[in-house]
């Protein structure tokens, strides 16, 4: 008579060798992803601040411009230039001053940041991952209502 049934050892091995890589690379894979969209939520969070002190002034001006800058590079996300363009870009944004009593009081800000190519993390599963070194742009558009007076 047996006291231990020692059949299924080897298949239980079996299966721990093939399922457990497949369960690590699954838990590391989603590092990157999570990396991307936080990097996106601190470019929004610092879009929303510039609106509001662009909305005090009536306009993006340099000096929140370079607040913005500065904000992005205390969270690691530092200035850099690709194909000629200085990111985070502000282009589009409101650069004359729009007086609270305008016919027209909108204030746009308009930031733009390159996004890492999460793309190209599909070529490791067989996919086919992205080309080039960017794969877009982070862009946040905000329009708010200016509050300057003169």
């Amino acid at each position: 008579m047996r006291l231990r049934n020692e059949r299924g050892g080897a298949d239980t091995m079996l299966v721990t060798l093939f399922v457990f890589p497949l369960l690590l690379f699954a838990c590391f894979a989603g590092v990157p992803f999570f990396v991307y969209l936080m990097k996106g939520t601190h470019v929004n969070v610092a879009a929303n601040h510039a609106l509001k002190e662009a909305e005090t002034v009536g306009y993006v001006s340099p000096e929140v411009a370079d607040r913005t800058v500065a904000r992005l590079a205390s969270l690691g996300i530092e200035p850099i230039t690709l194909n000629g363009v200085t990111y985070p870009s502000f282009a589009g944004s409101t650069m004359q001053k729009v007086l609270r009593d305008d016919a027209d009081a909108v204030v746009t800000v308009v930031l733009t940041y390159p996004a890492p190519n999460v793309a190209a993390l599909l070529g490791l599963v067989g996919g086919g991952g992205g080309g080039g070194e960017t794969e877009g742009f982070y862009r946040v558009v905000l329009h708010g209502k200016s509050e300057a007076y003169e």
